[in-house]
């Protein structure tokens, strides 16, 4: 999960990225995985960098000069736990690893949370000026993170699959970027194993 979560702090370097994340609840099993296409500027710069994008993954560069980055990890629920909190414990400042929270609730279900509010705030506070943020707007737009639970469905503040077998939500960048209300505080879900 901290893998992933790291990509997706990227994306205010660069407009040109998808992100597709995904946490499969099954039994006491947990696989998170991420699929991140970045177009070729960001990905142009990011590489400059000299940081390996997909360390754990399969990384494929794209005929556009783009780049692809698949991530999946297989843990026990409470092994996905215990490294997100091991993440935010050794980390200075904020880390990405903090919008994301899983926890057992008391009746043996798993709440799973993303804190979107904590993104737009690093976004707002990120001492971009707003002529340069009216500007990269229009890069964001078509761009998205997609994000996905899937498991025996309680709750969910997303979209709920009529089976209750996944709940999704999708947030364009350009309304992520603009602070836009349609974009919510936060997505929760509720999965019993």
């Amino acid at each position: 999960m901290r893998k992933l979560l790291f990509l997706l702090c990227l994306l205010p370097l660069t407009a040109c990225v998808d992100a597709d994340m995904k946490l499969s609840i099954e039994d006491d099993t947990a696989t998170v995985s991420s699929v991140i296409v970045m177009g070729p500027d960001g990905y142009q710069m990011i590489a400059a960098s000299g940081q390996d994008l997909c360390k754990d993954g399969v990384g494929t560069p794209l005929d556009d000069g783009g780049y692809r980055c698949e991530i999946e990890q297989t843990g026990t629920i409470d092994e996905v736990i215990a490294e997100l909190d091991s993440a935010k414990d050794n980390s200075d400042g904020m880390a990405p690893d903090e919008s994301a929270r899983i926890e057992r609730l008391d009746n043996g279900d798993v709440r799973v949370s993303f804190d979107l509010a904590e993104m737009k705030a690093q976004i707002s506070e990120g001492g971009i000026d707003p002529a340069m943020i009216a500007m990269m707007q229009q890069a964001f737009v078509g761009r998205r993170i997609k994000m996905e639970i899937e498991g025996n469905i309680i709750e969910t503040n997303g979209e709920k699959a009529m089976n209750g077998r996944k709940a999704a939500i999708t947030i364009p960048l350009d309304k992520l970027l603009m602070q836009d209300p349609s974009v919510p505080d936060s997505f929760v879900t509720i999965v019993r194993p």
